[in-house]
């Protein structure tokens, strides 16, 4: 993959002993760029300059006459060889990574017959600055560097002389994109080497030394979902609905979307698009994992759902039905009872709002006239009661021709809140609710008023002039409003 002999003769060049005494390795010049990428397009065998992430570009010459060309760039990302090397974990990798270097691409222009030597000579000579330039360069040092060499055309003899160590092949699959991999059926050869006497004892010691302590790249924290529970998901969604598509022209299961969603909404997708997002960026293993339809013609591939597939099933799909689906799953995750229940309502963008339901008998509160007129006549408003952990316990659709608020004290008769706290903001702050949830389902309540209810306001601002629990002591003196 980097290293290629160009056919073409460099003239006036001395005899090797000379040649390998005075050739000098140096980084471009940004004016000497498009001659560069001109050479490597023209004669590298993989006809390509193109490099992703840093990258610095070396010329090797004798007396300002251009004998050789690399580029170094940033590591390869999953490796097995290269990381049962350096004994890394999978989290050091992701935080070790950019320690190490590629050398992606190595022209020599002046034919190896002549100066067998050359090639090795100018891997010696940039390997011993290439730290110092990476550390000017891009704020760190690298510590090691790899290579791929393919060996239907070369066998890396210039490496090994030059103090590399062959790890053996490659699975030969090529990165297409983030986690995508192609099998091109080709494996190369992988070489490496540390830059430095202590660089392989620094890169596989637990904790990297003191100068190096704060080159660890920090990783996002992290999912604090565990991902075991997911394979009974959906055996669950596959056991307990019944997918309402026609046989005709079905290319994905049911089960397999709706997992899918799940995953993509734990993730922090909010639409269908993001949810296809998210399952195109999943790799062909995950895939697997979740039962993905199998590619035609390929080996080990499977196909996801695109956004159509995703919108139409989620408008076919009973609502109901499913929410029960997933409130039985969630139960056994974390089956321990529910102190503390968090009310939160959300409105569903782009969603239908729910059907209007009979007319009930008016629930008493204080709230004003004009702040209890329907506001779920536009869009579909679902009403939450969530624990500490994010486990959903109800959920409750608010009707069109009512509001949050009644929808919800509507339901609270139904629900098993004994020796629960629940707490709500102030729009279900009402007398009708507190001795609901206190004399008829033995709940407690941690709700808060605010100036939408002027007279409960003004009583509690009387009665609590001080602090009190869990107010602090420098509380003391300012009545609470809140």
């Amino acid at each position: 993959m980097s290293i290629h002999l160009s056919e073409a003769l460099v003239e006036g060049l001395p005899q090797e002993p000379k040649l390998l005494r005075h050739v000098n390795v140096r980084l471009i010049e940004p004016s000497e760029r498009s001659r560069f990428d001109e050479l490597l397009s023209r004669e590298h065998y993989l006809k390509n300059a193109t490099v992703v992430g840093q990258a610095l570009r070396y010329v090797a010459e004798y007396e300002g006459q251009w004998l050789a060309l690399l580029v170094f760039s940033s590591a390869a990302f999953h490796i097995k060889p290269r990381d049962r090397w350096l004994h890394w974990s999978a989290r050091q990798v992701a935080q070790r990574r950019h320690l190490i270097a590629q050398n992606q691409r190595f022209l020599v222009l002046a034919a190896a017959g002549r100066w067998p030597n050359l090639a090795s000579r100018v891997l010696k000579l940039s390997g011993d600055r290439l730290s110092q330039d990476w550390q000017r360069h891009f704020g760190h040092p690298v510590l090691a560097v790899e290579t791929f060499v393919d060996p239907q055309r070369f066998r890396g003899t210039c490496y090994k002389a030059a103090g590399w160590e062959r790890l053996g092949p490659t699975q030969g699959c090529q990165r297409d994109w983030q986690d995508f991999y192609t099998d091109t059926e080709h494996p190369k050869e992988i070489w490496v080497r540390a830059l430095s006497a202590s660089a392989l004892e620094q890169l596989c010691s637990p904790q990297l030394p003191a100068p190096l302590a704060g080159q660890e790249r920090a990783l996002p924290p992290a999912c604090p979902v565990p991902t075991d529970p997911f394979p009974s998901l959906w055996q669950c969604f596959r056991d307990r609905l019944t997918d309402p598509r026609k046989p005709k022209g079905k290319r994905h299961q049911l089960a397999t979307i709706l997992t899918l969603i799940a995953l993509a909404v734990a993730a922090g997708c909010k639409s269908p698009h993001a949810i296809a997002e998210f399952a195109e960026s999943l790799n062909h293993g995950q895939r697997r994992h979740l039962r993905c339809r199998p590619r035609p013609g390929t080996r080990r591939q499977c196909d996801v759902p695109g956004e159509r597939t995703f919108r139409r099933l989620l408008k076919s799909v009973k609502a109901e039905p499913l929410k029960e689906v997933l409130l039985e799953w969630m139960h056994p995750q974390d089956p321990s009872p529910v102190a503390v229940l968090h009310l939160d309502g959300k409105v569903v963008k782009n969603a239908q709002a729910a059907p209007a339901c009979a007319p009930a008998q008016p629930v008493e509160n204080e709230i004003p006239v004009e702040l209890q007129k329907p506001k779920a006549d536009q869009a579909l408003t679902l009403v939450n009661f969530v624990t500490d952990h994010q486990q959903l316990v109800e959920q409750v659709a608010v009707p069109q021709n009512t509001n949050e608020e009644a929808a919800v004290a509507a339901h609270f008769p139904a629900m098993d809140l004994a020796g629960v706290c629940l707490t709500a903001d102030a729009a279900h702050t009402t007398k009708a609710n507190a001795r609901q949830l206190t004399q008829s389902n033995g709940a407690d309540y941690l709700m808060s008023l605010k100036g939408n209810q002027p007279h409960a306001l003004a009583k509690a601002q009387q009665l609590l002039s001080g602090a009190f629990p869990p107010g602090s002591p420098h509380d003391r003196q300012r009545p609470r409003t809140h």
